[in-house]
C-alpha cells in the first residue's frame, strides 16, 4: 500500500501517526468498495497470515517484549508480559479469521447501495408533481372524496 500524504484529523493534527492513516485509508477503500471481490482484496492486506496487518502487529508486539525484558527490571518483565499478551491475542484473532476474505469474495453479487444512494435514486426517479404545489398537498392525508354533482353543496340564498 503506498504511503498517502499526511493525512490530518482531529485526533491528530498535525499528521504524525502515519501507520494509523494508511489503516484509515483501507478502511475507506474498505467502505468504497464497489464488489465483495473488491471488499476482500481490502481485507486481505490485514488478514494475510505473512504479510498482513495482524501478522506484522503481531512481530511489532513480540519485538516491544523482547526491549521490555531486556531492561532487566521487574517493570520490564511485566510489560513484556503484556506484551506478549497482545501478540498472543493478535494471533488468535488471525486464527479466527482464517479464509475470511474468501468468505467475504464468495458473498455473491455488489453490495446494495448505500442509503445515501439509495435515496439519490428515489428522488432522481420520483414522479413529479404537476405545478406548484399548494401548502395543503404536502400534508399527508386520505384522498380526497369525489363528489358527485347531485350531492354538491348548493349556493346559500341571502334574504
Amino acid at each position: 500500500m503506498p504511503l498517502n500524504p499526511p493525512t490530518r484529523t482531529p485526533t491528530d493534527p498535525e499528521g504524525k501517526q502515519t501507520y494509523g492513516h494508511q489503516i484509515l485509508h483501507l478502511t475507506d477503500r474498505l467502505t468504497g468498495a464497489e464488489t465483495y471481490d473488491q471488499a476482500a482484496e481490502e481485507t486481505e492486506h490485514v488478514l494475510d497470515e505473512s504479510d498482513g496487518v495482524l501478522a506484522r502487529l503481531g512481530q511489532f508486539f513480540e519485538a516491544a517484549a523482547e526491549e521490555a525484558r531486556s531492561s532487566g527490571v521487574d517493570e520490564g518483565f511485566e510489560l513484556a508480559c503484556r506484551f506478549e499478551d497482545a501478540a498472543a491475542t493478535l494471533t488468535d484473532l488471525s486464527d479466527e479469521l482464517h479464509g475470511a476474505s474468501d468468505q467475504m469474495r464468495a458473498l455473491g453479487p455488489p453490495p446494495e447501495p448505500r442509503w445515501q444512494a439509495q435515496v439519490a435514486r428515489y428522488y432522481a426517479t420520483a414522479p413529479q408533481r404537476p405545478g406548484p404545489a399548494s401548502p395543503t398537498s404536502a400534508v399527508p392525508g386520505p384522498p380526497a372524496a369525489q363528489v358527485r354533482p347531485e350531492h354538491a353543496p348548493q349556493p346559500r340564498h341571502h334574504c
